[in-house]
């Protein structure tokens, strides 16, 4: 068995509860690192960053799937529950004139941690505790089943957007997305900083997922838009820039108000470790001025699926299109 197909089979069983994507976006996602990696040290422009995780969450029948790393000097728990800070009405962050987003969207605010953070009821301890870990590993942040966030001792909020789910919607009592640096991001991401979306329905501790910032935006407020949008019902932020006009067809069609696709091919080569579908595509599209590729594809079984990259990374849609093909150096 090629070392490939091998880690396919492996992210397949440890990505079991992450978004619906083929094992082979993820591996994908580790060729641009490498190539920008390389692109890094000889002085060019930064290719597309590295895969998302799950947000670490406590042990139970409800955690959430997250790719298991190696305890490492794992600090004892400690039962210490008392918030640093007393709960205050929030301020009212649900909307923002300067966001925006291929309708339907979700207006979220992004605000630096250091003004909210005496209206928030939050806290911190000297230790990890053990609901706080999974496999001897712990996100930034973990939130509470009474509402209270919690922030790891070695976790720095930035940014914070209050309740980006939206007042209870899909059951949420409290939800937080942070963008934080913590000395224990995963190794496989290129800085320690990490965004994370956490909701809670007030029965058990929240659970959510975590990200790199630079994966495929750059932009906190859009990727809270995007991550909220299953709990909410609406289609992900891809799915506003394109999709499949219907069931059958491989044409894809703008999918909001102002999105402009610019040029398409249908069947375009792929890399051999991507999952050959029953319909494949590729475009790029406009949106508020800005350019943005799409990978598009039907596979044998389950949907459709469809993948973002930042147009910014890229010379041009052919280029895109080459590294699609797995060309492992873009001249």
């Amino acid at each position: 068995m090629s070392p490939e197909i091998d880690l396919r089979d492996r992210l397949d069983h440890e990505l079991d509860h992450l978004p619906s994507r083929p094992a082979g976006h993820y591996l994908q996602q580790g060729r641009r690192v490498r190539r920008r990696r390389r692109a890094i040290a000889a002085g060019a422009i930064a290719a597309v960053s590295v895969v998302a995780v799950q947000v670490l969450a406590p042990g139970g029948d409800d955690r959430q799937g997250s790719v298991a790393q190696e305890p490492t000097g794992v600090v004892e728990p400690t039962t210490v529950e008392e918030p640093t800070s007393v709960a205050s009405p929030l301020p009212d962050l649900s909307t923002d004139p300067d966001f925006v987003a291929p309708e339907p969207n979700n207006p979220v605010e992004a605000v630096p941690w250091s003004e909210v953070a005496d209206d928030i009821d939050w806290f911190t301890t000297d230790g990890i505790p053990q609901w706080a870990q999974e496999y001897g590993s712990h996100g930034p942040v973990q939130l509470l089943a009474d509402g209270r966030l919690w922030v790891a001792p070695d976790a720095t909020i930035r940014r914070i957007v209050v309740d980006p789910i939206l007042g209870g919607l899909d059951g949420a009592t409290a939800s937080y997305a942070v963008e934080a640096e913590y000395d224990g991001a995963p190794t496989s991401f290129l800085s320690g900083v990490v965004w994370v979306l956490l909701s809670t329905d007030g029965t058990g501790r929240g659970g959510g997922s975590m990200d790199e910032p630079g994966r495929w935006t750059d932009d906190f407020e859009l990727w809270v838009d995007d991550q909220t949008s299953l709990e909410q019902g609406r289609p992900s932020f891809v799915e506003r820039l394109a999709h499949f006009a219907d069931g059958t067809s491989d044409v894809l069609v703008p999918g909001a108000d102002g999105v402009e696709i610019v040029r398409q091919v249908q069947d375009p080569e792929v890399d051999p470790m991507w999952e050959p579908g029953t319909r494949e595509a590729a475009a790029e599209v406009r949106w508020a001025g800005t350019t943005w590729f799409v990978q598009a594809s039907d596979p044998r079984d389950g949907g459709a699926w469809y993948i973002p990259y930042d147009g910014s990374r890229y010379r041009d849609f052919d280029d895109f299109l080459d590294e699609l093909a797995g060309a492992d150096e873009r001249a």
